[in-house]
């Protein structure tokens, strides 16, 4: 009977020691692809700043992408955003927490950089989606030194994703004052090479400006998850709504659509009687062919329907969930 005491304890000691509890927040998916814009920077430090991003005053930045900046995001979801600091910095920032009131966050497609505007306006090309919105907290020491280049910034997380499908990108912060301490964050200047064609910037120190004046544009960081849906960028001449397959499914299928021209488009679940289960997609599109996985492995079997909308297009079509 000692023994077999003996063997308990010594087994949950060591169940102890090797399991770690896992946080709500932490999933068990690989590290998060990051993409940093421009992408001659991801090695290289930029030889300019800006004090934009994170002043502690009023800001309205747009940043204008070029879409060959941007190809290995196609088909993924843009989650966050982040910035760096000049190798020339001698401490981390900031030395105490900075918290702002409202930190604004908006992406869309773009004009070409090499067409942007002073009118902010006339650079979204499409809907705006607010991916960010509220107070942003920015604890001390997120911005770290040593570097050259040094390692980005604590990310600033959105609320809701983006899905980039192809085109030029434009992304778009407003903040009002945090009664903090600012920093200036590294950037390209206006003279560098790639300016203008590859990227473009401008701003205006107000929280809600309508136009500005031109910005270096600060090396940025983003990060993305695979979405599940594969986009292929040729047109198709009309718009579309394929059947699902397999049908019957389980758990997931497969769902194809096109699109012929750029538009919002929303690609809705329903269940048998009608109600509303899961929204697939809700954003401004490129046309082209996509391909949307959905895993229904939480829901019942049985009867279900997917509706296409797209600029005055809907189609409706039923697939069985078989388990």
């Amino acid at each position: 009977m000692k023994k077999i005491f003996t063997v308990l304890i010594f087994v949950i000691s060591f169940l102890s020691a090797v399991y770690k509890p896992v946080s709500a927040n932490q999933t068990d998916r690989s590290p998060l692809p990051v993409l940093v814009v421009p992408t001659i920077y991801e090695n290289t430090a930029a030889t300019l700043s800006f004090l934009g991003p994170l002043s502690s005053s009023e800001r309205t930045v747009q940043f204008l992408i070029n879409e060959n900046q941007l190809t290995s995001l196609i088909g993924q979801y843009i989650d966050a955003i982040t910035f760096r600091l000049r190798p020339t910095v001698a401490s981390p920032w900031p030395a105490s927490d900075v918290t702002y009131p409202n930190f604004d966050i908006y992406l869309s497609e773009s004009v070409a950089p090499a067409n942007r505007s002073l009118v902010f306006a006339q650079n979204i090309v499409g809907v705006q989606k607010q991916v960010r919105a509220g107070s942003l907290m920015i604890v001390a020491g997120s911005y770290p030194v040593g570097g050259n280049p040094n390692n980005f910034g604590t990310n600033i997380t959105f609320d809701s994703s983006y899905l980039y499908t192809g085109g030029h990108l434009l992304i778009e912060i407003r903040h009002d004052a945090s009664g903090g301490s600012s920093t200036s964050v590294e950037a390209a200047g206006t003279s560098t090479t790639g300016y203008g064609t590859d990227f473009s910037s401008c701003w205006q120190s107000s929280y809600t400006a309508t136009s500005g004046m031109q910005a270096n544009f600060c090396i940025l960081s983003l990060t993305s998850t695979v979405s599940g849906i594969s986009v292929t960028l040729n047109e198709p001449v009309e718009y579309k709504l394929n059947q699902n397959y397999p049908n019957p499914f389980n758990p997931s299928t497969n769902i194809k659509f096109g699109i012929p021209r750029s538009s919002e488009v929303r690609l809705v679940i329903y269940d048998a009687i009608g109600r509303q289960v899961t929204t697939l997609i809700s954003q401004h599109m490129n046309a082209g062919q996509y391909e949307v996985n959905w895993n229904a492995d939480g829901y019942t079997s049985g009867m279900y329907y997917y509706t296409l909308t797209a600029d005055g297009f809907t189609e409706t079509k039923k697939m069985m969930l078989v388990k």
